[in-house]
């Protein structure tokens, strides 16, 4: 059991550096603000830390740590622009809908 909390631990480490070089990269949305930065920090820390329990209930342990970098730097990369274009679309969405009720 220590051994799977010494590779929570990794996964995490991963994840905070994968979140660092994307904000260091300019990956950061201007739109989240000041503490945009950490919300990169954190979106890369527990997607690694989510592949890699993933990747050990289905691949094992050998592969696990290799899962969470692979899946944790496109997510980082290009999580934050789909979050973004799904909230417009929402708010977008949501305000035509009240509009249009307004009018009736």
């Amino acid at each position: 059991m220590p051994e799977l909390f010494m590779l929570s631990l990794l996964w995490l480490g991963i994840g905070l550096v994968v979140g660092a070089l994307s904000n260091t990269a300019g990956l950061r949305l201007p739109a989240w603000g000041a503490h945009g930065w950490l919300l990169m920090l954190i979106l890369g820390a527990l997607t690694a830390l989510f592949a890699g329990w993933l990747a050990i209930v289905c691949l094992g342990r050998i592969f696990a740590t290799l899962v969470a970098l692979w899946v944790s730097v496109p997510v980082v990369a290009f999580c934050p622009r789909w979050l973004t274009r799904a909230y417009l679309l929402w708010r977008s969405r949501y305000n035509m809908e009240h509009s249009s009720a307004k009018l009736l």
